[in-house]
């Protein structure tokens, strides 16, 4: 029976350790952003896969609310970023 080292059983038992929604991925920790893309992508076509009347509109729909979604959390971090660095440095500290 061949047994791991200690090195490639640590590997392998934190392999398995891993929770997805408790521990960010890895290697995803600087990127994460970028899979807002995909995954409004994603949304907007499942969502209007249910409410679009002609199937052929479906991409040119989809591609629309995916760019809206991209949009608006822009938009969010814009004025969460705004709130938090301009507006309240300026409340006072009491």
């Amino acid at each position: 029976m061949n047994h791991l080292s200690t090195a490639s059983s640590a590997a392998v038992s934190s392999l398995l350790a891993w929770t997805p929604f408790l521990q960010p991925a890895p290697a995803v920790d600087r990127w994460w952003w970028f899979l807002l893309v995909p995954l409004s992508l994603g949304v907007a076509l499942s969502y209007k896969a249910t409410r679009v009347r002609d199937l052929r509109t479906l991409p040119r729909d989809a591609v629309v609310l995916a760019a809206q979604i991209v949009g608006g959390m822009i938009g969010l971090a814009l004025a969460l970023f705004l709130l938090v660095q301009v507006l309240l440095p300026l409340l006072p500290a009491e």
